[in-house]
């Protein structure tokens, strides 16, 4: 051993292959290194080791005795540690697994999942929806899509989009009622999901952006998420606080439509979450890549 303490493991792996074939010659061979370096890495682990590993003749070298004790535990300890890096590859899933928060991931990745699997029909994509909080290391997923502020240290983050709120309604809703201005509101029934993240905008945010903070938003329906509240607004039962990502498909089939131009910005956004020591494996780069061209193509501003 080295004064330092360290295993000179470049140089075992040296001595093993040259200890295998008992000849530097084919070791060189086998490493894609040359006889010199293979002699250079034997010499340097002998001294280090205070000890002759090898007979040196003409043409050929043979182990001494103490080579040859050090060549069986080196092979053994070898293949203990080619036996763990098998194992942890095994551990990787055969599919790309993704989490999601339900609303984003009904709304708008699970309509349009499609595109990438035409794109890259070679990676499967898993996704789990879960509002809950995330651990990459012992859940296993290999990117969550999460709404927060970040950053997210520890982590490789990327904002996906930033978020934009705005009612939206039903069309016979909009004719029935004639919603003209927001102060119409207090004649509809306003649809509000209550299980905010603390600093998350509201409908009394928009109101007061709106300019109708009269409005009573919280006698109207209540839901536990924003799915619910913009499935019952398809439904006509009332006008929705919804976010851009995730009514852009039914406000281009007219399922729904926005009464108002104004919109609330959210300090919230949608990230995309990996360990830094997974983030540039190919899979997840290319669905990273994915995703943002596609919320660029769907005109969702991501701003940094």
């Amino acid at each position: 051993m080295s004064n330092s303490g360290r295993l000179p493991l470049t140089a075992l792996r040296v001595f093993e292959a040259a200890a295998r074939h008992e000849s530097f010659l084919q070791a060189a061979d086998e490493l894609a290194i040359t006889p010199g370096a293979v002699s250079r890495q034997i010499k340097a682990l002998e001294a280090d080791l205070a000890v002759r590993l090898f007979e040196r003749f003409n043409r050929a070298v043979r182990l001494t005795e103490t080579g040859k004790r050090l060549a069986v535990g080196v092979r053994q300890g070898l293949s203990l540690m080619e036996e763990a890096v098998a194992e942890v590859r095994s551990e990787r899933p055969g599919v790309l697994a993704v989490t999601a928060m339900h609303s984003f991931a009904a709304r708008w990745l699970v309509p349009r999942l499609h595109l990438f699997n035409e794109r890259h029909p070679d990676i499967q994509v898993l996704v789990a929806a879960s509002d809950a909080a995330v651990d990459l290391v012992r859940e296993r997923y290999d990117v969550a899509i999460r709404f927060g502020k970040g950053p997210y240290p520890g982590f490789h983050a990327r904002k996906l989009v930033s978020l934009f709120m705005f009612p939206v309604c039903s069309p016979r809703l909009l004719e029935q009622t004639r919603l003209t201005t927001p102060h119409d509101l207090a004649r509809v029934h306003v649809l509000a999901d209550v299980y905010l993240a603390q600093g998350e905008p509201h409908w009394g945010d928009w109101l007061e952006l709106a300019g109708a903070p009269e409005i009573d938003w919280r006698g109207g329906q209540q839901f536990s998420n924003v799915y619910l509240a913009i499935e019952a607004a398809i439904a006509g039962r009332g006008v929705a606080l919804g976010e851009r990502a995730l009514v852009l498909d039914e406000l281009a089939t007219g399922r729904l439509v926005k009464p108002f131009d104004v919109e609330l910005r959210s300090p919230f956004s949608q990230w995309i979450l990996a360990l830094p020591e997974k983030a540039d494996r190919p899979d997840i780069r290319k669905f990273r890549n994915w995703l943002i061209a596609q919320a660029d193509a769907d005109g969702l501003q991501r701003f940094e």
